[in-house]
């Protein structure tokens, strides 16, 4: 649970540092070029010590999900960068990623959906409903922007579950890392703002902190069973109403932390679910 908590708190650090730098000047693509490099550099001492690291049958797997990642990286960037998009209306779009891994594994693998999971998904996209607020509320191009990066990331999510069968959590890092740090080089020359220090010392902190959530949010659910750790996760829209106030001066909409909260629980009810159904067919 600690684990759990750390990870929300390290991911909202980071998506604020996002933000603060977009404001100061740092393109998106900026920042997404530091935080692959970064996480390259973080990793590198363990690829070193473990020889079989990068060795894989399933490269093409590992291109094409390090690719719609990175997709999803950008469009989640900008549109995080956004003046109109809020942290927290950033957060509460983020919960959706598992209601859409659900949608796409109907429409695309045939996955089975029954009753309970399509009335979870049916409250989810409600929830998005309340939070964004469409007719009533402005949905702008970087709200849009959110949406789909959390689609790409639930395209993702799908490619992980087939990856995590034969494929170590380094092995795939270490090819995202691969992949999207020359893409990011090649996307970011051309918008290039050198950093002052102030700048790279945050562009600095968002690597770190995504690799760090990242690994801890892994081992959440290796000390742990995940109906346990989960609601921890939820800790994110405290942490980025907070951040919001204190560093953007933006009071948290009832809507969206209703709206937020909404999602949230229709994908913790999917997850959980997928992992029962997971137990059940290994047992």
């Amino acid at each position: 649970m600690a684990c759990m908590a750390a990870s929300a708190f390290l991911f909202m650090t980071g998506n604020a540092i996002i933000k603060l730098l977009a404001e100061s000047g740092i393109p998106p693509i900026e920042t997404v070029l530091f935080r692959s490099s970064l996480s390259l550099v973080l990793l590198a001492p363990f690829a070193f010590s473990a020889a079989t690291a990068l060795r894989t049958s399933k490269a093409g797997l590992h291109v094409l999900r390090s690719l719609v990642q990175a997709g999803s990286m950008i469009c989640f960037f900008t549109g995080i960068a956004s003046p109109a998009v809020t942290l927290t209306e950033a957060n509460a779009l983020e919960f959706t990623s598992p209601i859409f891994a659900t949608l796409l594994a109907m429409l695309f693998f045939g996955e089975v959906v029954r009753t309970r999971r399509l009335i979870a998904m049916a409250v989810g996209f409600l929830g998005a409903l309340v939070a964004l607020r469409p007719g009533f509320a402005e949905v702008t191009d970087g709200h849009l922007l959110m949406l789909l990066a959390n689609v790409l990331w639930a395209a993702v999510l799908l490619m992980i579950r087939n990856l995590s069968q034969t494929e170590s959590a380094l092995t795939q890092s270490l090819y995202i890392g691969l992949v999207l740090t020359p893409l990011a080089a090649v996307l970011a020359v051309p918008v290039w703002v050198t950093p002052n220090p102030a700048q790279l010392a945050l562009l600095c902190t968002v690597g770190a902190t995504a690799t760090l959530g990242q690994y801890i949010f892994a081992q959440a659910f290796r000390y742990a069973e995940m109906s346990a750790v989960l609601p921890l996760d939820f800790t994110k829209l405290l942490w980025s109403s907070t951040y919001g106030y204190l560093i953007f001066a933006r009071l948290p909409d009832a809507f969206v932390l209703l709206g937020g909260a909404i999602i949230f629980s229709a994908g913790a009810y999917i997850t959980l679910r997928e992992a029962q159904m997971q137990r059940a067919k290994s047992a």
